[in-house]
């Protein structure tokens, strides 16, 4: 039998209920929050017996744990950076490379983790019902318990990278950089990006520059310009898919007092700047391409992502609410540009691997 309860955060229990720790044989399931991140918050729990509990297989909830579908973010910029240098043969140390591939991914992991920790504490996730990964709140998991499998894959991206570091030192700057942008993003103010007007260029540095730069000269391949232009090309992609689901979530976030460049944008100018972002970013793979990888992608390539934004401006052009309907068939267009760029531009490093 299941049975609500309602607590407010000046309640000793609680934090209990909402990391989980309540009980052994128990989930607290969230099911409303009021007055979200301030000292008058409250939560309704539904709280059930683990044992019924709907659960999908341990391999979804693995999946959906570790967000699975975010892989993509990561996997991307290395592929891309791998590829680069195995066409210009810079690849000087495979065994670096292949340490520092999984350290990147543990890393990755971990801030993953850590991210929908903190967004489900400070109530993020449990507001914004297509946030997060859904794991803790649909209680497969704890919030304890993701917590400490942030930890502990943190403190073994942290050993992987010490090898790296010993055959070229020159990453540590790299390393301690990242990791001064991630404790910056995590720990000021509302310790989310997601609560910083602006907070969302800690992103564009790690998962853009800061990544792609740092795995080259993990390869033993050394610094060059194009490198970095390619981490800040896929920086800005990156930014347009978080600005995207922002976006989507307007309604919900503002209602909330979530702060991010979107809202703080509101309904009509943040359409403007979807728009002008995913065409400054057509500008900058076209530049991108004509420095580096040649006319003749650079221009197809750039011709075919100009007409596929045509649907995705159109609709951002006639999107006249913040809900129903056409927000999420504009969110489904925009993402399925991120995918369609991603797919050419795969398709396109193969090519020349072939070559």
């Amino acid at each position: 039998m299941s049975e609500l309860i309602t607590l407010s955060k000046n309640s000793p229990e609680f934090e209990a209920y909402l990391m989980g720790t309540f009980a052994k044989d128990k989930r607290a399931l969230p099911l409303q929050t009021l007055n979200v991140n301030s000292a008058s918050e409250t939560v309704t729990f539904r709280v059930v017996p683990l044992k019924t509990l709907s659960r999908p297989s341990s391999l979804v909830v693995l999946l959906k744990t570790f967000k699975a579908r975010s892989f993509l973010l990561i996997l991307v910029p290395l592929f891309l950076t791998l590829t680069k240098n195995i066409a210009d043969n810079t690849v000087i140390d495979p065994v670096t490379t292949v340490i520092a591939t999984l350290g990147v991914l543990l890393a990755f992991m971990a801030v993953n983790l850590r991210n929908d920790y903190m967004d489900h504490l400070k109530g993020v996730d449990r507001v914004l019902e297509k946030s997060g990964s859904r794991a803790i709140q649909n209680g497969w998991v704890t919030a304890a318990q993701v917590k400490s499998y942030s930890s502990i894959l943190l403190a073994l991206s942290v050993l992987s990278a010490i090898p790296l570091v010993i055959a070229f030192p020159v990453i540590a700057g790299v390393i301690a950089l990242s990791l001064v942008v991630g404790l910056w993003a995590q720990f000021k103010k509302q310790n989310s990006f997601k609560y910083q007007i602006g907070g969302e260029f800690a992103l564009f540095l790690m998962l853009g520059p800061l990544l792609t730069v740092g795995y080259q000269l993990a390869m033993g391949a050394g610094f060059d310009d194009e490198i970095f232009w390619l981490g800040c090309v896929w920086g800005w992609l990156v930014l347009f898919v978080v600005h995207l689901r922002n976006f989507m979530n307007i309604l919900p976030s503002a209602q909330a007092g979530f702060t991010n460049t979107v809202n703080w944008l509101g309904f009509d100018k943040s359409r403007r700047l979807l728009a002008a972002w995913w065409g400054l970013f057509v500008v900058f793979n076209l530049a991108y391409h004509l420095l580096y990888a040649g006319f003749y992608w650079g221009l197809y390539l750039s011709i075919a992502l100009f007409i596929l934004s045509v649907i995705f401006v159109y609709k951002l052009k006639n999107l006249s609410s913040p809900v129903g309907s056409e927000l999420r068939s504009v969110f489904r267009s925009g993402f399925q540009l991120f995918l369609l760029t991603i797919g050419l531009w795969v398709f396109e490093c193969l090519w020349y691997l072939l070559q």
